[in-house]
């Protein structure tokens, strides 16, 4: 009985330097290069959520204007893909970085039960059926938003170059991004795309792949597509991810575009959830890889 007081008292003891040993106090979370802002849209008449990462090398004092990177859902993405363009910005032994300073630009619709609706609403070109519900639409309200009040904010606050922009989508947001590469064509001028939503609206985006062969010869943008191995078939076959990934893939490239930087791939053994990160690091590498291409036109 003697010994197990004894440890009782070790115990007691060990648990009392622990408590001691330093506090902690809540505090809103930042990181070093991050802000963040609750921004609202006049246009829309609703609020988002922006993160911006800023480049190592950002001096706001310096007349330097960086490439800016606009992601869709950046509740999920952003975090996931921040350090890994922090690290890619640094210098390796022989002086060169994969990818040059870059701004980081993540858009979140707000965490509440309207996020749902509203994330197809903006993500959307057309309506779809879900659940005998039609919804969304408002891809092109979407883009407006960003081109009038997102950017101008940005280029303003922090030296983003207009004449260098990338978007990168995910899920619908990839359709939201194959909708903008085909109908606004330049209101981007590298585009990474993962795991694409063909199948909504039985799969209209495809009316606007043919629709832009039909008004133009070239496509002068640097294209990065992307998704996960394990994205077969689901829903009686109503969803068909690599299917229709490929489908997409061989339009394009039966285009014979002259000036189209078009890279893909398809990532093994990764399903629709983990393909989000490799699929970024590895697309925003790449298409910055490629030359910038002039505009010819604007939203």
């Amino acid at each position: 009985m003697k010994i197990i007081g004894l440890w009782i008292l070790v115990l007691m003891a060990l648990a009392a330097q622990l408590v001691q040993a330093g506090t902690a106090e809540p505090t809103p979370f930042t990181r070093q290069g991050i802000l963040s802002y609750h921004f609202h849209s006049e246009l829309l008449e609703r609020g988002f959520v922006i993160d911006v990462l800023l480049p190592l090398t950002y001096n706001p004092e310096a007349n330097t204007r960086y490439p800016v990177i606009y992601m869709t859902d950046g509740f999920m993405h952003f975090p996931m893909t921040a350090p890994n363009l922090i690290q890619e910005q640094i210098p390796d032994a022989r002086g060169k970085a994969k990818i040059p300073p870059v701004i980081l630009v993540g858009i979140s619709h707000p965490i509440d039960s309207s996020s749902l609706r509203m994330r197809l609403t903006d993500f959307t070109p057309v309506p779809g059926e879900i659940q005998g519900a039609l919804l969304g639409g408002g891809a092109d309200r979407f883009l407006e938003f960003i081109q009038k009040e997102l950017k101008p904010f940005i280029n303003n606050a922090f030296m983003g170059d207009e004449n260098d922009e990338t978007v990168a989508g995910h899920a619908l947001g990839g359709l939201f991004a194959l909708h903008t590469l085909f109908n606004h064509t330049d209101s981007f001028d590298r585009y990474v795309i993962g795991s694409p939503s063909i199948w909504w609206a039985g799969k209209q985006i495809l009316e606007s792949e043919v629709a832009y062969a039909e008004r133009h010869s070239d496509l002068p943008k640097s294209v990065y597509l992307f998704i996960g191995g394990e994205e077969t078939c689901v829903d009686d076959m109503s969803v068909c991810g690599v299917r229709d990934f490929g489908d997409m893939l061989q339009r394009l490239e039966s285009r014979n575009y002259n000036s189209l930087s078009l890279h893909k791939r398809i990532f093994d053994r990764e399903n629709h959830g983990t393909v989000v990160n490799p699929g970024y690091d590895k697309g925003l590498e790449q298409v910055f890889k490629s030359p910038l291409r002039p505009r010819k036109y604007s939203f």
